[in-house]
């Protein structure tokens, strides 16, 4: 039998840590800026809801970024993929 593929190159073990990596990362810089703002004496929760619900705006954007640009880099044959970028075109 085969196995069932997604269509894409096969993805390895160290990019879906990296992905974890960074959503990890991102999670706990909510948190901690969640955490500074309740700490303070004169902020109250309600206030925090709108920087909380822009940090994870922000967050979510970069994930989305970083995928895109994974997607695209693995797109391309392997001759064109580890070449380094050249900027924009003129």
């Amino acid at each position: 039998m085969t196995s069932k593929s997604h269509g894409g190159p096969p993805r390895s073990p160290s990019s879906n840590r990296s992905l974890r990596l960074l959503l990890g990362l991102l999670v706990l810089g909510l948190v901690m800026m969640a955490a500074r703002a309740l700490a303070l004496p004169n902020i109250g929760m309600g206030e925090m809801i709108l920087p909380l619900l822009g940090g994870l705006l922000v967050a979510v954007a970069i994930v989305l970024i970083v995928r895109r640009d994974r997607a695209d880099r693995d797109a391309l044959p392997p001759s064109r993929r580890n070449r380094p970028d050249q900027g924009a075109p003129d």
